[in-house]
């Protein structure tokens, strides 16, 4: 993480602190240089505010900075406004220097005083990583609702000259401490050109305890804070040249919670545009306090406090409490398990009031409880993950070593009765054989790490986030999702467990670009910093888009600049820019994510058959039954014993728990009336149609003439990348193929209704000859392109011999004129020549016009073979017609009509109106 400290004087006290910081981008002095980056006296406009004029100091960075630290946005809630909502800030009228962090609020940090002792509880990395955050945490005080503002300027100075996107930091690590000093924006917003906010809230048993009556909304006061601050930036952001109509909340960790809690609160639906979730959910067992009046009979009994829990308001004791006091408030919760966290009030966080939509075969995901809290499908959703979630939850000595099959047993136990209430046997045997490498006779102890690793982090962080995207797509929303797989050259994590928990936070903040700061030299790598530069163009641009107006990006793409237009570093940028893979959305079917290692490329359901476990099978088996008979000592573990978990265990009662986040069986027989406002479908990708409640619903098929080269340069980016390369070739190839054989079928119809139309021409021209020469004519009218009329034309011996050679029968010509032009159907041979000839003349595609052929000149069809005989090679000698049939005379076409012996007249009107 990163902070700026500034101070006008005692420079020691505040350089002691700051020296055990882990991941450190500025250290601002007034008038000293420190590190790489360094800033001026202070700024040289005003900002003016609501409630008063404010300047900031200048940070020496390229483009340049201007920072506003400690800049109030409540009054302190001290005296009588502790345990109250927060109270906007008082005015002043005289300009107030905002060149110093505040006070972070009040908490106990994790004692990491003995180091043994701590790395029995933490990783080693983790260890280092506290020692140089907490003197961070040491200045604390009950006045720290303010935040900081990190604002880009120009390459020359000056003020950007249209307003600018927000992102707010909300900080995790805890419910119960840290602070957002220590994340410095400076990079951030220098290098994605956005204005960037972090921000101070209460925590701990100052924040998240429920002090009033049962139905009351006392308690959730560091909720409250984050929706004051949004209050109070729609109401000042355009002065510090930001648009609050584009303000995105990004959180990580407990911080994700917090985020995605306040985007599904109705008391800010209009303070926030877009959502960032780093590493967490509302739907994690750790996010929410289940139950919030254990915590205040916790507190009651260790302040003294005393009263009916539910009926009694703690809050008037408890401000006359001092403040160590009610800090050594020790709750010990479960493992796996918040103590002091945000809770359901009716106010801020809401109870569901209906049951999940089901449909016919909708999936157990979708119809599950907890779906309110992924209800925000107008404002768009971006969700990041690590590889290893879980790798905070073992010690030192667990992940450095292992261990066995036995310890990994009690762990999961304990997590399994922490995190649900029903069928704990079935949900316990079900995890340990689906992560159970049954392969391998014996298992290794690093194996067995790994394995626990695994179920843990896609327990509690992979499986509930993962579901909130889930459910966001299904809802119509706008869904990103992120992989962050990268692993930083040093570290204190093994390689094998992947990226961790928290290693993505200095790449969104810019550290690999500044070098680390000077009290954490971290040897970053050029691969470091290019890693660094993708995940800030892809968060930045997310957060660019979202106001219809004022942005024409809708995606973490971005915008693919022209290079006519731009100078050299721009033309360069944009060059690596399109270097990047599309990011597609998340949806429902496909499942598209970004994996961001050393290339970025995309990939589809991350981790599908396990996350499948998670969210279809083990809801299906955390039931509490079908009738209400049924005893709670059923869903029981039957082991009880410290011998048989790892951790502090959460009594086992026998009354059923009123919870939410417990799956609501489908409904048997009763029927769910429609809602009156429909659910839109999940897009299936970038270019489906969004939810008709979306604020801007983006068009995508209509474009303006100044972003239709944007929209364009977007899409051909998306088809050149690999996915939709491998998506797109079989279906390119079906099309071409299709299209080819249409063509080739039109172009034969084409020549066949040609030669059709040709061949009746020709037909219908031949009749009248025949007509007029009183012959009687086949339907053909080509009588001399058979072989048997060309051997008639031969003479009457010629024709006699070849007939009765074919046909062995008699066969009488009086004349050759006579066979030619006064054909009979009443001898039988002659009907049988006909009949058998006339069929062939169908396979002739263009036949030619009737000539006199004079001996011994040869038709166009025939030709003479080795003996002199006369043969086609086109046509094939039919073959002899079917024995005992009567004679026909053929028309063209498929069909043969029969021929009855009448006189030859009556016969040949018969032909003529069957060629017709």
């Amino acid at each position: 993480m990163c902070a700026l400290v500034c101070a006008t004087g005692h420079l020691s006290t505040v350089a002691a602190s700051v020296f055990a910081m882990l991941v450190v981008v500025v250290v601002v002095v007034v008038d000293n240089t420190v590190g790489s980056l360094t800033v001026h006296k202070y700024s040289t406009r005003v900002v003016r505010t609501k409630y008063g004029p404010l300047r900031g100091v200048m940070i020496h960075i390229h483009p340049t900075v201007e920072a506003f630290l400690g800049v109030p946005y409540a009054t302190p809630p001290v005296g009588s406004l502790r345990y109250m909502p927060p109270v906007t800030p008082s005015i002043w009228k005289n300009t107030r220097l905002a060149d110093r962090f505040s006070a972070v609020c009040p908490q106990r940090p994790p004692d990491i005083g003995n180091r043994t002792e701590a790395l029995l509880e933490f990783p080693r990395g983790r260890l280092h990583y506290l020692e140089k955050l907490l003197p961070l945490l040491a200045n604390q005080s009950e006045d720290c609702l303010y935040l900081n503002l990190y604002v880009p300027r120009t390459v020359n100075g000056d003020e950007e000259p249209n307003p600018l996107p927000c992102i707010v930091w909300v900080h995790g690590e805890s419910y119960e401490w840290n602070s957002g000093n220590p994340y410095d924006g400076t990079v951030l917003a220098s290098t994605g050109r956005v204005i960037v906010v972090t921000i101070n809230f209460r925590l701990g048993v100052l924040g998240f305890l429920k002090t009033g009556t049962q139905g009351s909304a006392q308690g959730n006061f560091g909720l409250m804070d984050l929706v004051a601050g949004l209050h109070w930036l729609r109401e000042n952001l355009p002065a510090f040249g930001g648009d609050p109509e584009r303000i995105t909340l990004m959180g990580h960790s407990t911080g994700a919670a917090l985020v995605n809690f306040i985007a599904v609160s109705p008391v800010a639906k209009e303070l926030l545009h877009r959502v960032v979730l780093l590493s967490g959910s509302g739907l994690s067992p750790w996010a929410l306090q289940r139950d919030p009046l254990y915590v205040k009979r916790k507190v009651a009994e260790h302040t003294g406090c005393h009263g009916d829990l539910l009926e009694d308001d703690l809050s008037p004791c408890l401000r006359l409490k001092q403040l160590n006091q009610l800090l050594s408030v020790q709750l010990d919760p479960p493992r796996f398990l918040p103590g002091f966290a945000p809770f359901i009030d009716g106010t801020i966080l809401v109870n569901p009031t209906a049951p999940p939509p089901t449909t016919s075969g909708s999936p157990t995901v979708a119809t599950s409880a907890g779906y309110e809290l992924a209800d925000f499908p107008d404002r768009d959703l971006l969700f990041v993950l690590t590889s290893t979630e879980s790798y905070l939850d073992l010690s030192a000595q667990d992940l450095e070593f292992g261990f066995n099959e036995t310890r990994r047993d009690r762990i999961l136990r304990t997590y399994v009765r922490n995190s649900y209430y029903y069928h704990l046997n079935e949900i316990f045997s079900t995890l340990k054989n689906e992560y159970t490498d049954w392969e391998r006779p014996s298992q290794n102890p690093l194996s067995v790490r790994d394995a626990t690793l695994e179920v843990l982090s896609d327990g509690h962080t992979a499986a509930p986030l993962i579901r909130i995207g889930y459910l966001h797509s299904m809802r119509g929303g706008k869904t990103f999702f992120l992989h962050f797989l990268h692993q930083s050259g040093e570290r204190d994590f093994p390689q094998r467990m992947g990226s961790v928990r928290g290693e993505d936070i200095p790449y969104i903040l810019g550290l690999p670009l500044v070098g680390g700061g000077p009290f954490f030299p971290h040897n970053y790598s050029h691969q470091d910093s290019v890693i660094s530069k993708t995940v800030i163009h892809y968060i930045s641009n997310f957060a660019k888009g979202g106001h219809c107006q004022m942005s024409t990006n809708k995606d973490p793409n971005g915008e693919v600049k022209n290079a006519v237009n731009v100078d050299m570093k721009n033309q360069q940028r944009s060059h690596e820019d399109m270097n990047l893979p599309f990011w597609d959305t998340y949806d429902t079917i496909n499942q598209l994510y970004l994996e961001l290692g050393n290339k970025p490329e995309i990939r589809n359901h991350y981790r599908g058959h396990k996350m499948s476990l998670w969210l279809n099978l083990i809801p299906q088996l955390h039931r509490p039954g079908d009738t209400d008979d049924v005893s709670m000592r059923h869903h029981h573990f039957q082991e009880e014993g410290d011998q048989y978990y790892d951790g502090s265990v959460r009594p086992q009662t026998m009354q059923k728990p009123s919870l939410i986040h417990v799956i609501i069986p489908p409904p048997t027989t009763t029927t769910i009336k429609a809602p009156t406002e429909t659910t839109p479908p999940p897009p299936k990708s970038d270019t489906a149609v969004q939810a008709t409640t979306t604020e801007c619903p983006p068009n995508n098929s209509l474009v303006s003439p100044s972003t239709k080269n944007v929209n364009n340069n977007n899409l051909l980016r998306k088809l050149a990348s690999s996915h939709y390369q491998s998506y797109t070739t079989a279906l390119t190839v079906t099309i071409a193929v299709g299209c080819f054989l249409l063509l080739l079928n039109v172009l034969i119809f084409a020549g066949i209704y040609h030669q059709r139309d040709k061949g009746r021409q020709k037909r219908k021209k031949k009749k009248e000859e025949l007509a007029e020469a009183g012959s009687c004519s086949s339907s053909s009218g080509e009588v001399y392109e058979t072989k048997s009329v060309y051997e008639s034309r031969q003479g009457y011996d010629h024709c006699k011999s070849a007939y009765e050679l074919k046909r062995g029968s008699n066969f009488e010509c009086k004349s050759v004129p006579n066979f030619i032009g006064e054909y009979s159907c009443e001898k039988r041979s002659l009907a049988d020549v006909q009949m058998t000839e006339l069929p062939l003349q169908e396979f002739q595609c263009s036949p030619t016009q009737l000539k006199r052929i004079d001996p011994p000149s040869y038709p166009p069809d025939l030709t003479k073979n080795d003996n002199g005989q006369m043969t086609s090679p086109s046509i094939p000698d039919p073959p002899p017609p079917p024995k005992n049939q009567p004679p026909v005379c053929n028309q063209t076409g498929i069909l043969r009509h029969s021929v009855p012996t009448t006189p030859s007249i009556k016969k040949r009107v018969q032909i003529q109106e069957i060629s017709v």
